[in-house]
């Protein structure tokens, strides 16, 4: 049976923390001012897999595993930074070339890469694991019953899902996308920057320790 008290202090906690700025939110905003409707949704069902997949592995105790193997944390935590850093330093590339017209055709290929764009950027931070099981004990879940654990996964997605589809609904908006094109090599430096930075300092905590 459903601990309802216990959800209701989960659900908003975790409202207050949807909304801070990240690598989830900064991909979702590229990905709808550069590619179409279709490339946001596949983004955002890669991304709500990767953060399913995060609380899962809370729920199940992860953290301990990564408490205890320290090795394992600090591979994952390099291996999400230097993709964080890859990909910003793509966006860094192209803003020196000419502004390409936007996209409106895609392959399956591209399909793929952008499911595993949302996917990996999501898992890129292994403290994220750490994160929600401190979240999940706080608000008692780790503690709740099996359908309980399972009704916050739920709640997560629904609340970044509406979250992340609310930005990638406003990004995509002609307005946006038309002043988008007109200083893309500006925005897109900005943005590269961004994901380096934020590459950078998930390897700067995960090297420094």
């Amino acid at each position: 049976m459903l601990d309802l008290p216990t959800l209701l202090s989960f659900t908003l906690l975790w409202l207050a923390i949807v909304p801070t700025p990240g690598a989830n939110a900064l991909m979702v905003t590229h990905v709808a001012m550069t590619r179409t409707g279709k490339h946001v949704a596949l983004a955002l069902l890669g991304n709500m897999l990767g953060i399913a997949l995060l609380a899962s592995l809370a729920l199940l105790g992860w953290a301990a595993i990564l408490e205890a193997f320290p090795w394992l944390r600090l591979g994952v935590t390099i291996f999400g930074g230097l993709y964080l850093v890859w990909f910003g330093w793509k966006l860094l590339d192209r803003s020196r070339k000419p502004t390409p017209p936007l996209a409106t055709g895609s392959t399956p290929s591209d399909y793929r890469k952008t499911i595993i764009l949302g996917f990996v950027t999501a898992l890129s931070n292994a403290q994220a694991i750490l994160f929600i099981t401190s979240i999940y004990a706080v608000t008692g879940v780790l503690h709740a019953n099996l359908a309980t654990g399972l009704a916050s996964i739920v709640i997560m997605i629904v609340c970044n899902g509406a979250y992340l589809g609310a930005l990638g609904w406003l990004f995509r908006r002609s307005a946006i996308r038309n002043g988008y094109q007109r200083f893309r090599r500006y925005l897109e430096g900005v943005m590269g920057g961004l994901f380096v930075f934020f590459g950078a300092r998930l390897l700067w905590r995960a090297l420094g320790r």
